[in-house]
């Protein structure tokens, strides 16, 4: 019996490698720009320590510095979101197993919590498993703090909360968001446990190292004295309306299946109608209730508390999982006990669940669609500027989406990109401009050396690669 369970759950597992790979399988290089973006911070790892906001982030640009020393971190770029939802899966999968081990379906629950986390779907605005960013690096951690934190309070296992403590601050320095989300969520967990903390308070007081380890940290990154970093930190908590790239009046169908939510309601109303399970899962209620008080209030005055409304989606998303799976559990209880009808009833009940759980998977809004920063014929055209002298004073002009991969790709500093380096409207003015004397004004002004098109420009440049629509110029 064992056996088996292992062929499904390997089965599960190649199944949402190659769902979530699937989207990019015909797009050799990284997708997204803030994919670029870290790729681009981790090789200035390289030749300068981490400094400013960019820094918040340090831990991610390390894990990629790593990578990009073993293998062409850009060419196997495109694995990694698969991979790592992989092993979040699998970690996934244990975690609650081991919780809902008193249940005689506790397989069952655990195969149907990462189906239904691999359904979670992405797009260019919210990001998601699709891509590898400090977002969906966290999540597995995510995760095994939560557990950690709620198994060690129930269990009174002060080890416990200390791996929670250390995973948390482990996070920190990769992406303290997903630290800094679920502060509401935690302090309602244990005040709901309020005789224990009593009990213990000295002992929850090094909980205190995560606002101080936070401090220190962005105090080194940002240069600032202690209370200048108080104040900007209060400061920069404050996510209001127009923090990310693009404001969208995100559909709550964007992230999570209809069916999904349906069942996550059937999972709360499974849990709330029995006291012994309501209070094993309780931090599984906790958990998305805080979120969409969190939601509701970036509704109702445009300012999100400790994490931005976007991310905030994503951790709502990434909480209903397990909560669909139990109402799925829930469900199947119910079907009419004759057991060999019970078996066909719960087959076609799971297929049509199945269907109707990733019938919309690959719908993105209109202005949400995946896109290719370069191809096959840019990337050539990119290996052939590597060659070219560098020298880091002066620039390369590019289209904005080409421009963002030109540092991990030739390690020549593009003018500006599409966004976090440079003003990308200087972009706008030299590729729409007819006139040479302002695209040369421009050259003039920045210090450029090459322009990387993909239209010819007659301003008497000398062209150095002409190949497949692709053109180089030095001037």
């Amino acid at each position: 019996m064992q056996i088996k369970k292992n062929y499904i759950l390997i089965t599960i597992l190649l199944l949402i490698f190659l769902l979530i790979l699937s989207p990019r399988i015909d797009n050799s290089y990284p997708t997204h720009i803030d994919e670029w973006h870290h790729i681009t911070e981790s090789i200035k790892l390289n030749y300068q320590l981490p400094s400013g906001i960019t820094a918040a982030k340090a831990g991610f640009h390390y894990v990629l510095l790593i990578l990009g020393s073993l293998t062409n971190l850009i060419l196997i770029y495109k694995f990694l979101p698969a991979l790592w939802a992989i092993l979040t899966a699998i970690i996934l999968f244990h975690i609650i197993k081991n919780q809902t081990n008193h249940l005689k379906s506790s397989f069952l629950i655990a195969i149907a919590t990462i189906i239904f986390f691999a359904s979670i779907k992405s797009n260019a605005n919210l990001t998601g498993l699709w891509f590898f960013t400090p977002l969906t690096f966290s999540i597995p951690f995510i995760y095994l703090y939560i557990y950690l934190f709620s198994k060690g309070i129930q269990e009174q296992n002060k080890k416990l909360i200390i791996y929670s403590l250390a995973i948390i601050i482990f996070l920190i320095p990769i992406h303290s968001i997903s630290v800094l989300f679920a502060i509401p969520l935690l302090t309602i967990y244990l005040l709901s446990n309020l005789n224990y903390l009593k009990k213990e308070y000295k002992f929850f007081l090094i909980f205190l190292l995560i606002p101080i380890i936070g401090i220190i940290f962005y105090m080194q990154i940002m240069n600032l004295g202690f209370m200048p970093a108080i104040a900007d930190i209060l400061s920069q908590l404050q996510f209001k309306h127009g923090w990310g790239v693009l404001e969208a009046n995100n559909s709550p169908f964007e992230l999570y299946s209809l069916i999904g939510y349906i069942l996550a309601v059937l999972g709360v109303f499974y849990l709330i109608t029995n006291k012994e399970n309501l209070k094993k899962y309780l931090i599984y209620l906790i958990w998305p209730i805080t979120i969409l008080i969190s939601i509701f209030i970036f509704k109702q005055t445009g300012i999100s508390y400790l994490s931005p409304y976007q991310r905030n989606l994503y951790y709502f998303a990434i909480s209903l999982p397990f909560l669909s799976a139990l109402g799925l559990y829930y469900l199947i209880k119910k079907i009419n006990p004759n057991t060999q009808k019970k078996k066909i009833l719960t087959f076609i009940l799971i297929i049509i669940i199945l269907f109707l759980t990733f019938q919309s998977y690959y719908k993105l809004p209109e202005k949400m669609q995946l896109y290719q920063n370069i191809n096959q014929n840019n990337y050539e055209s990119l290996q052939f500027l590597k060659t070219q002298p560098l020298n880091p004073n002066t620039k390369v002009i590019a289209p904005a989406l080409i421009a963002t991969t030109i540092y991990p790709i030739t390690n020549h500093q593009p003018l500006a990109t599409t966004f976090f380096y440079g003003d990308r409207n200087l972009l706008f003015q030299f590729f729409l401009s007819k006139d040479c004397n302002t695209k040369n004004q421009i050259i003039r002004k920045y210090n450029v050396s090459y322009v990387l098109t993909n239209q010819a420009i007659n301003c008497n440049w000398e062209i150095i690669y002409d190949k497949n629509n692709n053109m180089i110029y030095k001037v």
